[in-house]
């Protein structure tokens, strides 16, 4: 994600959903990544109009991965958690789009990813939560065989396009992530190890 194009809509609208004034150091390629991983895990979360333990649960877990103890992040984390539930941005296709403009294909597949992970958190994956992140998938133009692998995995249903599988993982590479923050590749890592598992 290339920080030096971080359009003053993506700073109006960060400012809207933490309800504080960012300056331009403040927006990081990881605050803007952070924003748009809530939104969809948010979203996966409300979806299907029943929140699991498990969900907030794992929530609260992939933020604390993604704060690594930094006290600023934390409080900066929470307020985007607030934000992004106040203002409903996981119903809100545009705002979505803004925030995710400059990300590169595999911070896109590393979302759905996620969405896909929190979905599946509580042991099954509601047919609402697959069509939100079928949609938002296709929303980021991310190619349709790489959402379908994602799905494939882990909804255990259609059968595994090996080819795209391949082009997954090496999307999903940490070395995909090595100029960005290591949480990036920490994080991808972490969902690489997820989908050879199921």
């Amino acid at each position: 994600m290339d920080t030096t194009a971080i359009s003053t809509e993506v700073v109006e609208l960060l400012c809207r959903i933490s309800r504080q004034k960012l300056r331009e150091q403040d927006i990081t390629p990881l605050v803007v990544f952070l924003t748009a991983l809530i939104s969809i895990l948010r979203g996966v979360m409300i979806i299907d109009r029943t929140i699991a333990v498990e969900e907030e649960e794992r929530l609260q877990k992939t933020l604390k991965a993604f704060a690594s103890g930094d006290r600023d992040r934390i409080e900066l984390i929470q307020r985007l958690v607030k934000g992004v539930s106040k203002q409903q941005v996981y119903f809100n296709p545009t705002e979505l789009l803004t925030l995710t403009a400059l990300f590169s294909e595999s911070e896109k597949l590393l979302l759905i990813g996620s969405g896909y992970e929190m979905s599946a958190v509580d042991g099954h994956i509601d047919l609402r939560e697959q069509m939100y992140l079928q949609s938002i998938g296709n929303r980021l133009g991310l190619d349709s065989r790489h959402i379908g692998v994602i799905d494939c995995l882990f909804t255990k249903e259609g059968t595994l396009d090996l080819e795209a599988f391949a082009e997954v993982q090496a999307l999903l590479a940490p070395s995909e992530f090595e100029s960005a923050d290591p949480v990036f590749a920490k994080a991808a890592k972490h969902l690489l190890a997820l989908l050879l598992r199921q």
